[in-house]
């Protein structure tokens, strides 16, 4: 049996629950809820955590309990305590460069401008599998950037996403049933494909 763990960034609190920004714990609560698993805090760790069985993998739910540009801060004692390498890490974020809905995976690069990501690279590398959920790019080039991750998706725009995430959890629970570069070469010419001409 392997260990993995799964890592959604967000920032904690009510304040920002459906903003673009948590759309790493909004993909895990779905996950969770999904599973009929239930969060539970460690101080120790500054995270909520689950986990589950699936495919002789033993695989942790993590939200980490710091804003988001520190989300990689305790990351490196909590994978040592869960006896998991950073290679059967898979992070869950938002992403600029891809239209709301689309996902994208990828391995092996860089944080592309996103904080959390980059505060998490430096707490245990990039060798880790990234699972890119798309927020699109801002509605006007004045808008700040902060704003915009920080801003909350609209009821269409949860629509969209309650419609794609059936699409979501296939393509995570296909990691574990088909591995990585199988999925990864699936969902990213699909990804593709999507794409406006």
């Amino acid at each position: 049996m392997e260990n993995w763990v799964i890592i959604g960034l967000g920032n904690s609190g009510d304040k920002f629950h459906n903003t673009r920004h948590n759309l790493g714990f909004w993909f895990l609560d779905l996950l969770a809820k999904k599973q009929n698993l239930k969060f539970k805090f460690s101080k120790t760790h500054h995270a909520y955590f689950t986990f589950m069985h699936f495919n002789n993998n033993k695989i942790y739910l993590v939200k980490p309990d710091t804003f988001m540009n520190e989300s990689g801060r305790y990351l490196s004692n909590l994978l040592s305590f869960f006896h998991c390498s950073s290679e059967n890490v898979i992070l869950i974020h938002d992403e600029l460069t891809l239209p709301l809905g689309n996902l994208k995976i990828s391995k092996n690069k860089g944080a592309g401008g996103h904080n959390g990501v980059a505060s998490v690279i430096s707490g245990i590398g990039n060798s880790l599998i990234r699972f890119r959920l798309g927020i699109g790019s801002k509605p006007f080039d004045q808008m700040k950037l902060s704003d915009f991750v920080l801003s909350k998706f609209s009821k269409p725009e949860l629509s969209l996403l309650e419609d794609q995430k059936d699409s979501f959890l296939k393509a995570i629970f296909s990691i574990f049933e088909n591995g990585l570069s199988s999925t990864m070469n699936f969902i990213n010419q699909t990804t593709r494909s999507q794409q406006p001409l």
